[in-house]
């Protein structure tokens, strides 16, 4: 015959490894519930047809400028080479033999042109915040290094 005093200690420690476990499942659950998932935004859209006269202040990167006749006055423009200088008269231009790639971007969204700057070119439309971040540090980059023409 077993004693009343075996019987409570056994109790006591289950209770105690009841309470060990809750405690172990209420910090996983807790732990569990700041982790926030990573959100991956849905920020690109390919596309042949793209504008750029919803921006407000486009900077304008051209490796190869085919067609400025789209770009609005308001516009700063970097580009490498271009086809007709006289259609960049008037424009904010530089010019930097350094410029790879041709994109236009701004605070909140960039259109990523797959070849030169031309009107129907395959283009990537984001708002991703770090894209749009590196190509504005890219523009500034590629401006502060660019020299204004005399020719235009």
């Amino acid at each position: 015959m077993t004693n009343g005093f075996e019987n409570g200690s056994m109790i006591a420690a289950w209770i105690a490894v009841g309470i060990v476990i809750g405690i172990i499942i209420s910090i996983s659950a807790v732990e569990l519930s700041r982790r926030k998932p990573k959100r991956t935004e849905n920020a690109f859209r390919c596309t042949e047809r793209w504008s750029i006269d919803n921006f407000r202040n486009p900077k304008v990167v051209a490796e190869y400028l085919l067609d400025a006749s789209s770009i609005p006055r308001n516009a700063k423009i970097v580009v490498k080479k271009c086809s007709d200088k006289s259609s960049l008269r008037g424009l904010d231009i530089r010019y930097n033999p350094n410029v790879k790639g041709s994109f236009v971007v701004e605070s909140d969204r960039a259109i990523i042109l797959s070849g030169p700057f031309k009107e129907n070119e395959l283009a990537l439309i984001t708002v991703n915040k770090d894209i749009v971040n590196r190509l504005n540090e890219l523009f500034e980059a590629y401006w502060k290094e660019g020299i204004k023409p005399r020719d235009v």
